[in-house]
């Protein structure tokens, strides 16, 4: 990983809650091996004694998938956390706003950080940006993260897997070099 020694990985909002039928009702999300990809990751990172962080939603609305009192708010099981890495709940969109996300990368002396989950146009996009303004050095792994169709304003839908690659290409050079799982897990 040449200069990227030890570096954090942090999985966002990767809860049953992402399941729920409503996040489809445009149509189905791209990439659905991501969580297959992330649990690689997370398995490349325990084999190296790496940090891990687990970024969990705690949505505000009671109807929400995400909320604590939901059967969706936990972990997906390929994504569960094991004891010893740490778990951040957010109750926002980015991972950062209200949250030790900063702190805990600060004690783990983490400067560089691989991110993924869902959904590429909510949580991950936001939560890179603000990455990048605290001075991150940003990975997002474009196969480990998905996407929902988006309806636009005038009722046309773009499908998941242009909202994906819109999004990360928004988000290339920019905010972070957005790579493939296969660049990372050598």
């Amino acid at each position: 990983m040449d200069v990227w020694l030890r570096p954090a990985l942090v999985v966002i909002d990767v809860q049953r809650a992402i399941d729920a039928p409503y996040w489809a009702a445009s149509g189905p999300r791209n990439n659905p091996t991501a969580e297959a990809v992330i649990d690689k990751l997370i398995g490349f990172w325990r084999e190296h004694k790496w940090p891990i962080v687990h970024v969990r939603h705690s949505s505000v609305s009671d109807q929400s998938s995400y909320h604590a009192r939901s059967d969706g708010f936990a972990f997906k099981y390929a994504v569960t956390p094991s004891s010893h890495e740490v778990v951040v709940t957010k109750r926002a969109n980015s991972a950062f706003v209200n949250t030790s996300l900063n702190a805990e990368l600060k004690q783990l002396r983490c400067d560089r950080i691989v991110m993924c989950g869902v959904t590429t146009n909510h949580s991950v996009d936001v939560s890179v940006r603000h990455a990048a303004a605290l001075g991150y050095k940003v990975r997002l792994v474009s196969d480990a993260c998905a996407a929902f169709p988006l309806r636009l304003a005038d009722g046309r839908i773009i499908n998941g897997e242009d909202v994906h690659q819109i999004f990360t290409a928004n988000l290339s050079g920019e905010y972070c070099e957005v790579v493939q799982s296969a660049q990372i897990i050598a």
